[in-house]
This record gives C-alpha cells, structure tokens and sequence, in this order.
C-alpha cells in the first residue's frame, strides 16, 4: 500500500490552507452587486384583494462584504415585502420606504439603487362566484372511428374568488388547451384549469372523459312499426308491418344495443294525406348513431274505417 509522503501532505495542507485564506480575505472585501427580488404586498386586510401592481419584482444594486452579498444570492429565495397597511383602493407605495419590512437585507448593506423606486397597486372588496368550466381542445380522431359520447367534464363549475371587479368580468374558465391527436380510444383524464392573474379557485383540476370507437355498420331486424295520431273509429294496416334497420356507429356501443333501442313509427295523417300509395316510416335512434339502410324504405298501407 502506498502511503503520501510527509512533503506530500504539507504540499496539500499549504494548498488548501492558501485557498482558505484567499476566499475569506476575498468575501472580507466591500462588493457591488445587483439582483432582482419578486415583490409580495402584505397585510392585506380580510376580506380584501389585490387587483393591480404596477410592477411584480424589483431591482435592488446594494454594497457591502461578499460574505453578507454571497448570503442573500445563495441563500433561500427571498422576496421583498411591501405592507399595504390594510388600505383599499388605489394605493402608491414608496419602496425604498419599505426596507424596513425586509428583515433579510442586512443593515451592514448600503442600498445604492431602487427601482422601480415607486409601486401602484390596487385592493377591493373579494367577491365569490361560481361559473362553468369551459373543455378548450383540439380533438383529431382516427380515421375510421368517431367520438360516441357527449364530452363530459368532472365537476363541471368552480367556485372562484378575487376582487369584485374582475370576478365581474368573469363568466367561465377554461382548462388549459389540450391537443388530442389521432384518437381511437376512451379518454379519462384529469386536466389544470387554466389560471387567471389575482383570481383563486377553489379546485385546480377537472377530470375530462369522453369515449371514441371503431365504425361498423349493425343491421336490427324485425323492428315492429308503431302507427300514432290514429283517430276514432279508424285503423292504419301497414304492409309489411315490422322492418330491418341499419345503423352505424361504435362498435362497443353497437354490440350491446338491441332492437329495442331503435322506435319506428308512421303517422296516420301522413298516409291519410298521402296520394302516391306508399309512406316512410320515421326512424328514431340512440344517441351516435346513424341510420344508413332501412329496407323496405316505403310501406304500402290500408286505411280502415269502422
């Protein structure tokens, strides 16, 4: 095993020690900097809230030793407060004037520079609303599918607070944009609310869900027609009396629907007015769904009298 040799180590002790020395003789030193702090208006009074800063962070150029200068831009993240002193309304606050809030600005530290050196804010009175969340999205489906469900959105409203005159202003709120490419499948997501600047809510997200299947065409047969608007003492005889429908839609959807979700009627006024001899029937379907055949497409019919 190799050992470092006594030379060795006073080499690296005298290194280290010269570094040592030369940082904190070089941090003892006066310095000039420059650095940006987001600004934070406090003691706003219950109640109230903040609807306009003219300016969202500030530029401070302080001198003092590199150690106090080297706490502050690699400390903790710091902010510069400014009080509102519980004031509503227009408001101008002289930031310079508000070192004092700043506990984190040492009093060794000479502030040289401020700017901006004025701020204009505004507060009012919180006002609470509740409106409907807005689904905002590009939907590109796959070619040969299609959407099956309407767009469903989970809770569908929000309750929002922030100052009376911008909640005023407010009817929705949107989701943040979503583009949804080459959709062939269910989608259940949950998704952010789009934020808006001095305005709260009560949830951050909504959950969206929607269904997208596969197209196939499903042929029902033997529906039986129902006849409506049939007067007194009459009688609508339809010829042939039940039909085969076809419809197109998704296919998970059409494997489990049956005959009975498709209705198919003909009114009775519609034969009585009729003068060619034969009618249509009227086809009523689930939602989604399309009617692409209906064989037979006319019926003859008889009217009987009693």
């Amino acid at each position: 095993m190799n050992y470092m040799t006594p030379k060795i180590k006073t080499i690296i002790f005298s290194t280290l020690f010269s570094i040592i020395l030369w940082v904190f003789v070089s941090f003892s030193n006066d310095y000039t900097t420059s650095f940006k702090v987001p600004v934070k208006l406090i003691n706003i009074k219950e109640g109230n809230a903040l609807l306009y800063q003219s300016a969202t962070e500030v530029t401070l150029s302080v001198k003092g030793e590199g150690w106090v200068l080297a706490q502050i831009t690699f400390g903790p993240e710091t902010v510069f407060n400014i009080s509102t002193n519980k004031k509503v309304g227009i408001q101008n606050a002289d930031v310079r004037g508000s070192l004092n809030e700043n506990t984190w600005i040492s009093p060794s530290l000479q502030v040289a520079i401020i700017s901006p050196s004025k701020i204009d804010y505004t507060i009012e009175r919180i006002r609470f609303k509740e409106v409907p969340i807005v689904f905002d999205a590009d939907i590109n489906i796959k070619n040969g599918y299609k959407l099956v469900s309407k767009i469903s959105l989970n809770p569908d409203s929000v309750k929002i607070s922030g100052p009376q005159s911008l909640i005023n202003s407010i009817s929705s709120i949107s989701t943040e944009k979503i583009d949804y490419e080459n959709i062939d499948e269910k989608v259940n997501e949950q998704i952010l609310l789009k934020p808006q600047k001095y305005i709260t809510y009560s949830k951050q997200f909504s959950n969206v869900e929607f269904d997208v299947q596969k197209l196939v065409d499903k042929t029902f047969k033997n529906i039986p027609l129902v006849v409506e608007n049939v007067p007194n003492l009459r009688e609508l005889e339809l010829f042939p009396s039940s039909i085969s429908v076809t419809l197109r839609g998704g296919l998970n959807n059409l494997g489990v629907m049956s005959a009975d979700s498709i209705k198919a009627t003909v009114d009775f006024n519609d034969a009585f007015l009729d003068s060619l001899g034969v009618i249509k029937p009227k086809i009523e379907t689930p939602n989604y769904t399309k009617v692409t055949n209906v064989n037979p497409k006319t019926l003859k019919y008889i009217i009987k009298q009693y």
